[in-house]
């Protein structure tokens, strides 16, 4: 989300993303190979590099990011509790395989740039620069009835 929400397109230092997220840059960093080697993102060497995304944040869904960590949605293909003759699953596993296949679709039809600003101008939890926000200021200032 941080590489998405910068205005420009240029490679990002390990350091810098882990100065702005606040994650180990040792930890960041096998993150972000992982993310190169499935070609979410770019790895650009020497002065000046870092890491970019592959791609447009429209064109990387949530569930290309999922994947790429080798995490899977859980799908519900066989009695989960083992009981033998069970050869369907019941009503209540079909309905919890049900939405772990719309969570699946949603993932799958949800890009970083759809994150970026949702619905209701609602911003994740960076802001412009990329950073992690802090803090929400409010306006507590008194009505007037």
């Amino acid at each position: 989300m941080f590489l998405a929400a910068r205005r420009d397109d240029t490679p990002a230092s390990a350091q810098d993303i882990s100065d702005a997220i606040q994650v180990p840059v040792g930890y960041l960093q096998k993150i972000l190979r992982m993310l190169s080697r499935h070609d979410i993102l770019t790895a650009h060497r020497g002065a000046g590099g870092g890491f970019a995304l592959a791609k447009v944040p429209t064109a990387i869904s949530v569930l290309d990011v999922l994947k790429a960590s080798d995490t899977q949605i859980q799908r519900i293909e066989r009695c989960p509790l083992g009981i033998k003759g069970h050869t369907r699953l019941c009503p209540l596993h079909r309905l919890l395989d049900a939405e772990m296949a719309r969570t699946e679709q949603t993932f799958a039809s949800t890009s970083l740039g759809d994150l970026l600003d949702g619905d209701g101008g609602v911003r994740a939890l960076c802001d412009s620069t990329g950073k992690i926000v802090r803090s929400v200021g409010l306006d507590v200032s008194p009505t007037k009835p």
